[in-house]
């Protein structure tokens, strides 16, 4: 169903996404596929969609959205997270069997448990196991690591180095990684820093992006259509949240259990708080002394905005000259958290709601004026 506000998990809930889908199922072979685009924009349902149909007994997806709150991420989270993911899925002793010969593994019935101590597990010991059950299966397992930019925040472990180490050497693993695009490609994989151990190794692009004013009219209409209504309000809805399908969701989920304005309210104030929450946790990572910054970045960039005009508007703000270094790294900050996005030579905002939730926030109400950045 359309509207159910669950992450999908079968192909017919999943409304004009077919190249999307195609490319995926045709990459499941690849060592690396990197899946881009904004929050709530379908990522985790494309995958686990894909992955049902075509290789429902062969992966493991690792939600690293619990990490969001996170101000790190320790080698013992990233390992319980890890065996989260085997236990919610493991139905071969096969595999099982293989894991208990790790130092640091111990097996209990059907599940697994990771050390993260003085003796603990080691990452490349359990791809290497995944490794050889898959090939003695015959099969390609796939490990999906969602939203994989909270993994910039891991401390006392990096997992890229093995990461490189199966891409090169683990021939029946398929990596798939999620995340905003700017902020995956340059903080997390860094697939063209020359520094990073994955540099220069080719990879599968898929980007979502929301819908058009088309796709998100169609999605409303045949969204309600599964109900039995016949819904002619979907260009009003279009105008007021955008084409995010995550929200054009949830406003469905709730008009079908009370009023349209209503429901069209409460998703927008919704909406507005997680988008005010997620830039206000964007400044808290030592940016808030930088804050007036950026949230006048954000005000000028409503409409769109050009780089000159976001200097002189910064300018006029502060009553000095600033440097165009300092006002490059503020866009790229912005660009890596996917609260801004470029167009040509545009800098726009990602999202339609995110014009209201910038007017009049305050994150830090004491925040002053820096060059930090």
């Amino acid at each position: 169903m359309l509207f159910d506000i669950r992450v999908k998990e079968s192909l017919r809930d999943l409304f004009d996404r077919d190249d999307e889908i195609e490319k995926l199922r045709a990459s499941l072979n690849e060592p690396l596929v990197v899946v881009f685009g904004l929050r709530r924009v379908g990522k985790s349902s494309l995958i686990k969609a894909v992955l049902n149909e075509y290789a429902p007994s062969n992966y493991f997806y690792i939600d690293l959205r619990r990490f969001e709150e996170s101000g790190y991420v320790s080698y013992r989270d990233f390992v319980k997270a890890l065996e989260d993911s085997i236990n919610a899925r493991v139905r071969s002793r096969r595999l099982l069997s293989m894991l208990s010969r790790i130092r640091g593994v111990s097996i209990s019935g059907f599940r697994v448990s990771f050390s993260w101590g003085r003796d603990r597990v080691m990452l490349a010991d359990i791809l290497d196991s995944i490794n050889d059950w898959a090939g003695d299966e015959g099969l390609r397992a796939i490990i999906v690591l969602d939203e994989a930019q909270e993994l910039v925040k891991a401390r006392g472990f990096n997992v890229l180095p093995v990461l490189a180490y199966a891409y090169d050497n683990l021939r029946n693993l398929t990596f798939i990684i999620t995340g905003s695009e700017f902020r995956v490609f340059t903080k997390f994989l860094k697939l063209n820093d020359p520094e990073s151990p994955l540099f220069g190794r080719a990879y599968v692009s898929i980007t979502l992006k929301p819908f058009n004013e088309e796709q998100a009219v169609e999605f409303l209409r045949r969204g309600f259509k599964e109900h039995g209504i016949e819904f002619d309000r979907a260009e009003e809805v279009y105008e007021e949240l955008g084409g995010n399908p995550g929200w054009l969701t949830l406003f469905g989920y709730r008009a079908l259990r009370m009023g349209f304005n209503e429901a069209l309210n409460e998703t927008r104030r919704e909406a507005v708080d997680l988008i005010r929450r997620e830039i206000c946790n964007f400044i808290n990572e030592g940016r808030h002394l930088a804050e007036r910054r950026y949230l006048r970045i954000l005000e000028v960039c409503v409409s769109g905005c050009r780089w000159s005009t976001i200097k002189m508007a910064l300018e006029a703000m502060e009553g000095r000259e600033l440097n165009n270094s300092i006002v490059d790294s503020l866009i790229k900050a912005l660009l890596d958290y996917s609260l801004l996005i470029k167009e040509g030579n545009t800098y726009v905002l990602p999202d339609k709601l995110m014009r209201d939730a910038v007017i009049g926030l305050r994150c830090f109400v004491n925040a002053v004026n820096s060059d930090n950045v």
